[in-house]
């Protein structure tokens, strides 16, 4: 059992793809917060103009009555 436990902490077999998947996690959180602060600050405050244009243009009655 001893000798079990000395090779399984001295085991690296693994360690690369772990260390891999968490580079992975971390450039995907990097760019999800990229994005949501993008969406946020730059893109909302255009739509919200691009909204309130929309809605203040007249429509024309064109039915005839």
């Amino acid at each position: 059992m001893k000798n079990f436990i000395k090779r399984f902490l001295s085991d690296e077999r693994g360690n690369a793809f772990i260390e891999n998947g968490l580079w992975i996690i971390v450039v995907v959180l990097l760019v999800a917060g990229a994005g949501y602060a993008l969406a946020n600050q730059g893109i909302k405050s255009k739509f919200d103009q691009i909204q309130n244009q929309v809605t203040s243009t007249p429509v024309p009655n064109i039915s005839g009555q």
